[in-house]
This record gives C-alpha cells, structure tokens and sequence, in this order.
C-alpha cells in the first residue's frame, strides 16, 4: 500500500511540474511579480497564483521524536478578489522521514498526507490602504483558520503502526505584512509578521500541549537589478513563548523562466540551538 501512495505522490509531482513547465513556455502577457519563498507582499496579486514547494528537512522538530529527517509537499494558492483583498488557500499534502522516538530512541518512519505544524488552510488578506497612503509603504493585514486533514503515521520496522502525529487539532492566525521598493525598485525589501494560535492538537507542539502559540516573523531583501535572476536574503524567527526560539537565515535565488513561471531554491539554516538544522527549499510558481 505504502509503495502505491508513494508512486501517487511521485505521479502527482510529475504531472504538476509538466503542467506548470508547458503552461509556463506557453505562457505570457502577464507582468511578473517575484516573491521569496518564505515572506509574502503586502500588495494585491496581479493574477491568481499557485505555488507548489517541496523542502527537504534535516532535524525538524517534534514533540514525541527526535532527529526527523525528511521532505514534505505544499501547495499554495491565491486569488485576488479586487484590488484591496484576495484569499489564499494553503495545503500540505504529503510528509515522509526518518526519526527516532523519545525517549527510547527507536527508530520509526513517518509518512502521511499532512504536513508537520502546517494545517490546511484559508486566509484572508486586505491592504490598509489609509495607512498606505500616510507611509507610501505596501501594509496589509491578515486573518485566517486551518484545521488538520489527516494523520502522519509512525511505524516501527515496515509495517507496525506506534502512532500518529498531527491527527486533529485546528489553528486560528492573525498578522501584518509590508513591502516597499528602494533604491529606484532595484531593491525590494518584505516583512511579515503572523501570531499562529493552535487549539487541541496533538503530537506537534514545541512544549507538550495541546493549545499553544506560535510567533513567526519573516523579513526578506531581494535584489532586482540582474535581469531574470533574482537573489533574495531572508530571515526566519520562530517562538512559543517558551522554551522555543529559533532563528534561521535563507540565501534564496529565483529564476524567472518566463513572466508568469519562477523557479526558486532557498537553503535556511539555523542560528540558534532551536529549530531544524538546515532545509532545502524548491518551489515553481506559476501565474495564471
């Protein structure tokens, strides 16, 4: 059953990335907008926009597992209602890796249709845009709500199920977002800033419980000056408001293969004893 979800899994991936890769050498007419991977715009999309993202993780951290190595998939859509508002709709849909359990140390696979702390999701964003017209910086707000679709399974050895992680729970999240271009639009600088509030989960916490919160806060710089190559600095800071704060940076470039398809490869790591060691992060979006 495993190997049939995994042959899926690789099969929706290739179909995705034929679809995106024709779409985008058939595609044009639509001016491009390039984004980081991790810190969104505050101003309105010009086109609907799918994102699909593959990372691949070294020691991402769970509750009930340690040294979790691994990839996941993600699928992010937006759609611009006017031009004040649009609505992004976020979905994990798939994680597997290699971890070992705490505190015994066993080793176990986790595999399933989620992501780890990433729940479906549906996000509304609107500009401020009084404030806009005060500061002549890009502001927008944020609100949304997610809830988890389905479990990771852990399983010991091929086929023993121990558990399963992120089975249930719901999220609630609120948050600002800015942009401004500099130096005559060769530089685009990007900041976001989101309160994630999760409510009765299981398994996916930085401090054992079941409701708890998440700080996360993005900033990005990118340099627009070299033509169809686009390279971005971002930083990543996360917190509980516990015992977890971890602080990660992330040298990105995006290719632009056409105006309405990015190629984009980021590698964040850490600079703090929290959070997971390092990734590798591929993602294609594409305008419609």
């Amino acid at each position: 059953m495993k190997q049939l979800q995994k042959a899926g899994v690789i099969g929706l991936l290739f179909s995705s990335l034929l679809m995106l890769f024709s779409a985008a050498v058939a595609a044009g007419g639509n001016k491009a907008m390039v984004e980081p991977i991790f810190t969104r715009y505050a101003r309105i999309y010009q086109a609907p926009t799918l994102d699909f993202r593959t990372e691949f993780f070294k020691d991402k951290p769970m509750e009930e597992a340690e040294n979790f190595d691994g990839y996941s998939l993600f699928l992010d859509f937006t759609w611009p209602i006017n031009d004040r508002s649009q609505l992004q709709v976020f979905l994990p849909f798939y994680t597997n890796g290699e971890a070992d359990l705490i505190p015994s140390g066993k080793p176990v696979d986790i595999e399933g249709y989620n992501g780890v702390r990433d729940f479906f999701s549906l996000i509304y964003e609107r500009r401020f845009s009084w404030l806009e017209d005060v500061t002549g910086v890009n502001v927008a707000w944020l609100a949304g709500v997610g809830w988890s679709l389905d479990p990771l399974d852990v399983t010991l050895g091929s086929s023993t199920l121990h558990d399963r992680y992120n089975h249930s729970g719901y999220n609630a999240q609120i948050g600002l977002k800015f942009d401004d271009d500099i130096s005559g639009g060769d530089m685009s600088l990007l900041g976001n800033l989101r309160l994630i509030m999760y409510i009765d989960t299981d398994d996916i916490s930085y401090s054992n419980n079941a409701a708890f919160q998440v700080l996360s806060a993005t900033g990005a710089v990118m340099f627009n000056q070299y033509g169809r190559f686009t390279p971005v600095l971002e930083a990543i800071l996360e917190s509980d408001f516990q015992d977890y704060t971890a602080f990660s940076l992330a040298p990105e470039v995006i290719y632009t293969l056409a105006d309405s398809f990015d190629v984009k490869l980021g590698i964040p790591f850490r600079l703090t004893s929290d959070g997971q060691k390092y990734a590798a992060n591929v993602e294609l979006t594409y305008r419609f």
